[in-house]
């Protein structure tokens, strides 16, 4: 006799429930499977309707009021029929791109780029607005013969770079990317983020990345990208390094100069000598403890460290951020 399982029990009481989904489904068989899972004809075949990997349960789905017949998936995300192309399941024509010539390349980087006869266009949905056509960036300078995307932010076509779809000032062969934030070819450092492109006065031979994110370093300073809370162009701080002074990456967080350790560019009284990470923005020597750039005033350095699994204090209790917690709420 087969044996009764959990997995078998769960079949037989979601079955009615995943027959019923399937019946009110308004998905019919995809349009191309192999180029998109997000492409449906309708149940009755007389429209396409575009679901995000087919489950508009969860993630919706949307009719596009194309023409079935000339209808043809390019991409996962760009379509077109005989009258208009699409992004997802927006509408955009001939007043916007040239399509008698537009085309788009394979590669899973370059699904939301088309192309026509002279442009490079980046398409990105428009959310929690009326309207019904995709934001268009045409990604100035570029040949759209030999465009292709080589990361999420960076793009070449042979003869110059973009970064965020922008054509950057940059030694084409020399070029190369160190980071998420920094970058460099034999003239010049160069700082990113978020679209911010901007050459740093540095000393190109001895620059050198110490952290994906945050630091880099010539033999004259230590660079520091700050994370700014707001949407504002990012910020690239700089402590000096003296001739005899080496630096160390303590983690992503501090950084030691010399004797000096520093959070960020930030200087902490701190014995080098006796210094110790105890978390990603916990340090202590031998009588302070700070948590990022505060000292915590009351926390005993001795016996501060982790209590248990999960919290980190000292003998008085526990700390969270820059707060003791209370006995209460810790004992909960």
């Amino acid at each position: 006799m087969p044996r009764f399982t959990m997995k078998t029990f769960l079949k037989i009481l979601f079955a009615p429930l995943l027959g019923l989904l399937h019946a009110c489904s308004p998905l019919g068989n995809p349009v191309d499977e192999e180029k998109s899972d997000n492409h449906y004809y309708n149940n009755k075949k007389t429209d396409i309707r575009y679901s995000p990997m087919g489950n508009w349960f969860e993630l919706g789905n949307a009719p596009m009021h194309a023409d079935v017949e000339s209808f043809e998936v390019l991409t996962r995300f760009i379509s077109r029929d005989k009258n208009r192309a699409y992004f997802k399941e927006d509408a955009f024509g001939s007043d916007q791109v040239d399509l008698g010539s537009f085309f788009v390349k394979e590669g899973g980087k370059m699904a939301d780029i088309g192309f026509d006869k002279s442009q490079v266009y980046v398409f990105t949905k428009v959310y929690g607005t009326q309207k019904k056509s995709p934001k268009i960036t045409i990604v100035e300078g570029a040949d759209p013969e030999t465009y292709v995307r080589t990361d999420w932010d960076w793009a070449n076509d042979g003869k110059n770079h973009f970064y965020r779809n922008q054509l950057i000032s940059v030694d084409f062969d020399s070029f190369q990317t160190l980071s998420e934030s920094f970058s460099k070819d034999r003239d010049s450092a160069y700082f990113q983020r978020n679209g911010f492109f901007s050459a740093i006065d540095a000393d190109v031979k001895s620059f050198k990345v110490l952290h994906k994110y945050y630091y880099a370093q010539d033999k004259h300073h230590v660079f520091y990208a700050v994370f700014a809370e707001q949407e504002t162009d990012p910020e690239l701080r700089q402590i000096p390094i003296k001739d005899d002074e080496k630096v160390a990456l303590l983690n992503e967080a501090f950084i030691q100069i010399g004797n000096q350790i520093y959070f960020g560019t930030t200087p902490l009284q701190l014995d080098a000598a006796f210094t110790e990470i105890l978390s990603t923005y916990y340090i202590k020597d031998k009588s302070k403890v700070y948590y990022q750039d505060r000292l915590l005033e009351d926390a005993d350095a001795e016996t501060f460290g982790p209590i248990g699994k999960y919290q980190i204090g000292d003998k008085n209790g526990p700390f969270r951020a820059r707060e003791r917690l209370e006995k209460e709420k810790s004992n909960q």
